[in-house]
């Protein structure tokens, strides 16, 4: 556990599982050359060891050792990014390697003293050895990539977005420290964000968290804090204040569902009226959701004949098709699904604010969802209840 706290503070936590990502900006709105594209995945490529990694990674390797790696690679990522730079003096995307520069600070450890393997909580600091001289230089010269970025009239948006959500985190960071960043504050810098980049979607999840925060996610309250931002000039919140209020209808009017299903079926929500109905957001990649099946399917055997119905709205990928009509098959999955194979950009989840899966819709008699939590026990505990068992 020692361990893992010292590596969680030196930014080495290891992950349960790992995939392959990126730390790169998604940029759409200038072309990228073959050198910019070679010369930010080099960046890449030492960024994203600075991040999460998976357990074997971390095998038969000291702390000392990694700490060592970790101050190699930050300096990697600043060598890299600066050559990008300078390199590409009219490229818009050199941008992004200045972002790079402003995101990981090199720590300059020029040594480490004996003890630091039993170093306890912050006193690991007291073990690093830095070339303050050669951080103070840094510091003054990464000073000048920043203002020429800030005073920059060639930067993509994508880029000063992404500057003013990190110029964001930090005030707010200092502010809930003291209590001076309120949420009426995290509002106005999202109607802020949201003005000035019409196209980004860091405004959105400043909302995001206001609302989860809020305790007003499946409840009536929903609609109050989503309605005035269906009229916001951000497209990705207005997209998603429209779904979030048809979530919100479908609690108070029955929900509309209609689509031919992966093995041909026809299926229509207005023709179950009178039956409780799960809807089933899920996909055969998601381990949450396999990990529901059993409860799913235990639920329709048990309560099917008396008048329960699910309907599976999958997320595959549009390769996996065959894939989960297999899957389908062979864990003996009678109920109709939705299939267009356009995974998170799915019609349906989409149209319904489906973030996360699995995501499981539960309808009454007259096809007013009455939970949009419908795991675990909760499940036959509101199918007993709506079918009067």
């Amino acid at each position: 556990m020692k361990k893992l706290l010292l590596l969680a503070a030196l930014g080495l936590a290891p992950l349960a599982s790992h995939a392959q990502r990126s730390t790169m900006t998604e940029i759409t709105s200038v072309p990228a050359s073959d050198a910019a594209k070679a010369g930010l995945a080099e960046i890449d490529k030492h960024h994203l060891l600075l991040g999460p990694q998976p357990k074997e990674y971390f095998e038969g390797k000291t702390k000392t050792e990694l700490t060592k790696i970790r101050a190699q690679e930050e300096l990697a990522v600043r060598d890299s990014s600066v050559k990008f730079y300078e390199e590409n003096p009219k490229d818009p995307l050199r941008w992004e390697a200045v972002l790079h520069l402003i995101m990981i600070q090199p720590s300059f450890i020029k040594d480490i003293k004996p003890g630091f393997e039993d170093a306890k909580g912050t006193d690991y600091k007291d073990f690093l050895v830095i070339d303050e001289e050669a951080k103070a230089a840094w510091d003054k010269k990464l000073a000048t990539y920043e203002a020429a970025l800030r005073a920059a009239d060639d930067a993509p948006w994508e880029v000063k977005e992404k500057l003013a959500s990190l110029d964001l985190s930090k005030k707010m960071m200092a502010g809930r420290k003291d209590g001076s960043f309120t949420d009426a504050a995290v509002g106005e810098a999202a109607a802020d964000l949201a003005t000035r980049f019409p196209k980004g979607k860091a405004a959105l999840g400043l909302y995001m968290q206001l609302f989860q925060k809020s305790g007003k996610k499946g409840t009536p309250d929903a609609r109050g804090f989503w309605e005035p931002l269906a009229k916001s000039p951000n497209e990705a919140v207005k997209t998603r204040a429209e779904a979030e209020l048809r979530v919100a209808a479908v609690q108070s009017e029955p929900m509309d569902l209609k689509f031919t299903a992966v093995d041909g079926r026809e299926v229509d929500l207005a023709k179950l009226r009178g039956k409780v109905v799960l809807v089933d957001f899920w996909a055969t990649w998601c381990g949450p959701c396999i990990a529901e099946l059993p409860n799913v399917k235990k639920a329709y055997d048990t309560y099917h004949d008396k008048g329960f119905e699910v309907i599976g709205i999958s997320l595959d990928k549009a390769e996996d098709k065959q894939k989960l009509i297999d899957f389908a098959k062979a864990k003996n999955m009678p109920w109709p699904q939705y299939f267009d194979g356009k995974h998170w950009e799915n019609e349906i989840a989409r149209k319904y604010a489906i973030s996360g899966i699995p995501a499981m819709f539960l309808l009454d008699q007259n096809g007013i969802v009455v939970t949009t939590n419908a795991r675990g026990e909760k499940l036959e505990t509101e199918i007993k209840r709506l079918l009067k068992l």
